[in-house]
């Protein structure tokens, strides 16, 4: 009985990686060499092709040579089929009775034998074979298993050759997220609020500049309101107050009071800025309960807060009725503290100024980006964005400062997202992201930021919702994280 050896001398590189060298490793005198091998995917198919050359393999006339490839990797493996090479009487044998060929056993009824007779002279036998392709075989060693038998059929095995390595590379998802235009903005309206606590004698509305610490609340008050007037690059198109009181009086008498105290505000603004009287709107409002409510929850170490919190809350009573039970809690120092640390917090008066922008050209808004960025629009600030290189520090920190400036725009946070993405900030990315509404734009970054922080689940969850909303960069990008997953 003669015996086996193989050799590899070229193969394709597209998924195959020899795992000995191209001279061959002996195993036993005679020998057979493998050319040309080739494995490829192609759709779900492995396919594995290979041309084997016999010339030098010695098979006795009585003998069968079998030579399997295995594909095989831990505890799985998987046969292609056979090739038996039987010498002259072996191969007339079975030609004249058509016995059951070696390979042909249960275990190997689902491959087809190749048969090739043993000619005695230069042979080259070209060899393919496909099997379904499954996720394990990355990696997988592919192999040669040899065998012989003789005269009594029965196999004896000679050894196994690894000739290559099922190498996979896995599809590389080309993720899209496109830029998003910002709205147009024809009038840069902006606005800026304020909190002003005056100090008024028990029931008076007359503004005293001298009594207690008016005099630097008013002082602020005047400077916010200049601050904007005296701008060149801002008009002032209105300025609304609105007058809070506390309840320890009854309700419509803390109404009129507080209309009394804000109508005061609108005429000291009047007198001491430039802005006119017919700009300068007032409101009361009387009690504020909902404020009054969000200060005991916090008032440290409240006593019977639950109580307090139970009137505030109960939809039955009146305002004078809360107030009236309010005085009435055992022991006193609970409405002492009331009226000591929280009431004088619910006598204010909200003013809001509202005005208008003029706009600016590139160079304009380049020169104040850092220092006045809240005058510029997102398409101002993106004219400034490409000023320079797609990428650049300076350009990351336009993008970086039109999302901290506009956080719940949809434009400012997807467009800085993507740079944040770009740079692997994913959690920055996402904390980002969930300032702004949830529209298929801010969706659709949301689920690269987690598909490429490896969060593939919270991915397809946040690009199937996007693509709900017709966004064709998140279909886009959930065919390709199917394709990657295959």
């Amino acid at each position: 009985m003669n015996n086996t050896i193989i050799r590899i001398f070229s193969m394709s590189l597209l998924m195959v990686a020899p795992s000995i060298p191209a001279a061959g490793q002996e195993i036993m005198s005679g020998e057979a060499e493998i050319y040309d091998l080739d494995a490829s995917r192609a759709g779900n198919s492995l396919n594995v092709a290979m041309s084997l050359d016999i010339t030098a393999l010695t098979v006795g006339g009585d003998e069968t040579v079998i030579l399997t490839p295995v594909i095989e990797k831990g505890d799985r493996s998987i046969d292609l089929p056979p090739v038996e090479i039987r010498g002259r009487r072996a191969y007339m044998h079975y030609l004249r009775n058509g016995e059951q060929p070696i390979t042909d056993n249960a275990a190997r009824t689902a491959r087809s034998v190749r048969r090739w007779q043993r000619l005695g002279k230069e042979q080259r036998i070209d060899y393919s074979a496909a099997v379904p392709f499954e996720r394990w075989m990355r990696g997988a060693t592919l192999a040669i298993r040899e065998e012989s038998c003789g005269c009594d059929d029965t196999p004896l095995a000679l050894g196994t050759t690894q000739v290559g390595r099922v190498l996979h590379t896995p599809y590389t998802p080309q993720f899209v997220i496109s830029f998003v235009e910002p709205e147009p903005e024809p009038v840069k309206t902006r606005e800026e609020s304020f909190s002003a606590y005056i100090n008024f004698k028990v029931d008076k509305h007359d503004i005293l500049v001298d009594y207690k610490d008016n005099a630097a609340e008013l002082a602020a008050i005047t400077e916010s309101v200049n601050r904007v007037g005296e701008d060149s690059d801002l008009t002032i198109t209105s300025i609304s107050i609105d007058g809070w009181a506390s309840p320890e009086a009854p309700e419509s008498y803390n109404l009129a009071l507080s209309q009394r105290r804000a109508d005061a505000l609108a005429e000291y603004i009047a007198d001491n800025t430039d802005t006119g009287d017919a700009l300068i709107t007032a409101k009361g409002h009387g009690e504020d309960w909902v404020n009054f409510r969000a200060y005991a929850v916090a008032l440290p170490q409240l006593l019977d807060r639950e109580k307090v919190l139970a009137i505030i809350d109960d939809g039955a009573m009146s305002l004078d009725e809360k107030d009236a039970a309010l005085v009435k809690l055992i022991p006193p120092t609970i409405y002492h503290r009331l009226i000591g640390e929280i009431y004088p917090r619910l006598r204010r008066n909200d003013y809001r100024i509202v005005y208008n922008v003029r706009s600016f050209d590139v160079q304009e808004a380049r020169a104040m980006f850092d220092s006045a960025p809240k005058k510029l629009s997102l398409s101002e600030m993106y004219l400034v964005a490409g000023l320079y290189e797609k990428g650049s520090a300076e350009y990351n920190h336009v993008m970086e400062v039109a999302a901290r400036t506009y956080p719940t725009e949809v434009a400012a946070a997807v467009n800085a997202a993507a740079v944040m993405i770009e740079a692997g900030d994913y959690d920055g990315a996402l904390a980002l992201l969930e300032k702004a509404p949830s529209t298929a734009p801010v969706l659709n970054a949301q689920g690269l930021a987690y598909a490429r922080r490896g969060d593939i689940g919270k991915a397809r969850e946040a690009w199937t919702q996007a693509a709900q909303q017709a966004s064709a960069d998140a279909k886009h990008n959930l065919a390709e994280l199917e394709k990657s997953m295959e």
